[in-house]
């Protein structure tokens, strides 16, 4: 019986969950969840952010979340975004992606981004569109650069959005479009701010929406 693994599962909190603190203050609400961490916030004019890793999890009940630190002991962090990002190369993009999915093949899986990233540009508003450019690193603004389309939130299914990519992908399943298009969102979250990906999750529709948040969460079952 794998008993770790089982602890880990445990302390994966909810979308939406609350969380406090050990002395029982309001930290807010768990807003994304990453592979080491998870994205909080409170507030909707005076925004507050936390990122707070998940060995900071005390309890994790149905609707509320309980860490280990009190108030006072915990730092804000406006986002897990660093500046040495913006210096990430398009060929280094490329090659993460590709080890993750262990296709070694980086011309296949520069395709894929390509595919992702133009359908993204097609549902996402010019105003969000715009901020997640400014967001990118240097080195990825190229790939958005030469796939973005104009236009306005165009409505996808999630097999509108996947079907796209099985082809282009050269896949024989939708199963294997699904978790290559996680993992392309996952990887695009790693690069930009937390807050900056929420706007992006509130743009899709239900069933993309789903994909986006969850693709943090289990890097085990993005492999193909």
């Amino acid at each position: 019986m794998n008993t770790t693994g089982k602890q880990e599962q445990q302390r994966t909190p909810r979308l939406g969950s609350e969380v406090r603190f050990a002395d029982g203050a309001m930290a807010g609400r768990v807003r994304a969840l990453n592979i080491r961490d998870f994205l909080v916030i409170r507030g909707k004019k005076r925004t507050r952010r936390l990122v707070i890793p998940y060995t900071s999890i005390e309890v994790v009940g149905n609707r509320v979340v309980t860490l280990r630190i009190k108030r006072a002991e915990a730092a804000d962090r406006s986002s897990r975004y660093s500046p040495e990002k913006e210096n990430l190369s398009k060929k280094n993009f490329i090659r993460e992606l590709d080890d993750r999915l262990a296709l070694d093949n980086p011309e296949r899986t520069e395709r894929i981004v390509r595919i992702v990233l133009y359908l993204l540009s097609k549902r996402l508003s010019p105003e969000k569109k715009k901020k997640l450019k400014k967001n990118l690193p240097l080195g990825i603004r190229s790939l958005w650069a030469a796939v973005e389309q104009p236009g306005t939130g165009q409505y996808f299914t999630m097999s509108d959005f996947l079907i796209p990519v099985r082809k282009q992908g050269r896949f024989q399943t939708m199963e294997e479009a699904f978790i290559v298009t996680r993992e392309v969102f996952a990887c695009l979250q790693r690069i930009m701010p937390p807050e900056e990906g929420l706007e992006i999750s509130r743009s899709l529709p239900l069933e993309l929406k789903e994909i986006w948040q969850t693709a943090n969460i289990d890097p085990s079952q993005m492999r193909i």
